[in-house]
């Protein structure tokens, strides 16, 4: 769902204040002078730091506190912003009990963080911001000494609070915008790994804030999809990713695992519209689109075909059913009579059997004059009834050398299943008998093969 997010930044580290050295004796004092003029010009013509970099971590502790405040807390901001946490975390421990003991704390924390020692920080942090309303100093710094522990959905709230407070600081505004992307991206690992063991529910608490912290983003959506699938639930995850391709901006992959789950979940209008857009930018999906639009078709069908196309195990008779319902030719063809199968005589769909007899689609057994309806229809008995199908609409001619030889191959069960697998009519593995899904898609590849060959004459 990954690393998508980038990373978040290590904590500020200022640089080191080096301070003049004195003039050594002897030295002229005209010369002092003009060095000092030189230096006061520089400062004055170079630019001031950007306020971005102002409000970046540390802040002064004292920010937001009343005072007045004892001396070691003025020393130990000097020592913070000189890159000298040892040192400003024993000035700040003097005070740890004084009347500037949130300030103290807030130093000792942002101390810990610079000392790379944010663990240790994390445990102080629960007691400051216990002790009366935070302030921006403390957000930031237990913000930072949460993320440098690797709890990053812990961090990005406080520097989310830090923001609202003081919207007009723009450094921590955009350390914020990194921690939420950071924590994002490890709130929803840490839910697909929950959805993966079974904790749906908690899976599903993290997912809703991933979501909040992030609404109208399309990324999230996908990843929050992919949590849902993980934990089973794929109406959630559907809905999710159909507002992910609203907003537009996914990868193919995430759109491509929205069209499967479409089709999956019976969604076949949301299916088409994914392929059809796939497969204009990709030739190879063009196959997708295409199952995807025969779904769409067989959802709109009647009972008695819509139950025959998605049968596990297909029947002589389903097989009859789809052939009439797909070919138009088939129903209206002229027939004469025929081998009459005993078998069919009082049966709702006998119309649609003996068409199929009387055209030589299905075999009937001149002994027993039986068609056996109601038998699964065999992998032989496919491949012949779709190149016996071929034969009749009598195109096969025209249709490639695919389909050339399907007057001959019609007849002979092993010759018709290995013509109908290389003109891609049945899938190359399968078993003994075949299902309403992979007839239906023969059926109409059949039909498709036809109709270009047509339009070609």
């Amino acid at each position: 769902m990954r690393g998508r997010f980038a990373s978040p930044d290590p904590p500020f580290r200022p640089s080191v204040r080096f301070p003049f050295a004195a003039p050594r004796e002897g030295f002229p004092l005209r010369l002092v002078l003009l060095a000092v003029l030189l230096a006061l010009s520089s400062c004055a013509s170079a630019p001031h730091p950007p306020a971005a970099a102002r409000d970046r971590f540390p802040l002064d502790p004292r920010e937001g506190l009343a005072g007045p405040f004892e001396e070691s807390i003025e020393l130990g901001w000097r020592a913070l912003t000189a890159a000298q946490p040892e040192r400003a975390g024993r000035e700040f421990d003097r005070t740890a009990h004084g009347p500037s003991r949130r300030a103290a704390a807030i130093g000792r924390i942002e101390a810990l963080v610079l000392a790379d020692l944010p663990a240790d920080a994390v445990p102080l942090c629960g007691e400051a911001l216990s002790d009366g309303e935070p302030t921006l100093p403390l957000l930031t710094a237990c913000g930072e000494a949460y993320a440098g522990a690797g709890e990053l959905p812990a961090a990005f709230p406080l520097y989310e609070r830090a923001t609202a407070r003081s919207p007009g600081r723009r450094g921590v505004a955009q350390r914020s915008e990194q921690l939420r992307g950071a924590a994002t991206d490890a709130l929803l690992s840490a839910a697909q790994r929950d959805a993966l063991e079974g904790r749906r529910e908690v899976a599903r608490v993290k997912v809703a804030q991933a979501l909040a912290w992030n609404p109208d983003t399309a990324e999230v959506l996908a990843r929050a999809a992919e949590v849902e699938c993980a934990a089973g639930e794929k109406e959630r995850a559907l809905g999710h990713y159909r507002d992910a391709l609203a907003m537009g901006g996914v990868d193919q992959a995430t759109e491509e695992r929205a069209g499967d789950l479409a089709l999956e979940t019976g969604d076949y209008s949301m299916a088409v519209v994914v392929f059809e857009g796939l497969s204009a930018r990709d030739p190879r999906l063009r196959e997708r689109a295409a199952e995807a639009r025969l779904a769409f078709r067989i959802d709109n069908w009647p009972d008695a075909e819509r139950q025959a196309a998605r049968a596990r195990r297909l029947t002589r008779a389903g097989a009859a059913q789809l052939t009439w319902w797909m070919f138009p030719e088939v129903r209206e063809a002229r027939v004469r009579s025929g081998i009459v199968a005993t078998d069919v005589l009082e049966r709702r769909d006998s119309r649609v059997m003996m068409r199929a007899i009387a055209l030589g689609l299905l075999d009937v057994d001149r002994e027993t004059h039986r068609v056996r309806p109601d038998a699964n229809l065999s992998r032989g008995g496919a491949a012949q009834l779709m190149l016996r199908v071929a034969v009749f609409l009598g195109k096969t001619d025209h249709a490639g050398d695919c389909l050339s030889h399907a007057g001959l191959a019609a007849y002979t069960g092993p010759d018709a299943i290995r013509l109908a697998t290389r003109c891609g009519l049945l899938s190359e593995s399968g078993g003994t008998f075949v299902g309403g899904p992979e007839m239906t898609r023969g059926l109409d590849r059949l039909r498709s093969a036809i109709e270009e060959a047509a339009s070609r004459d």
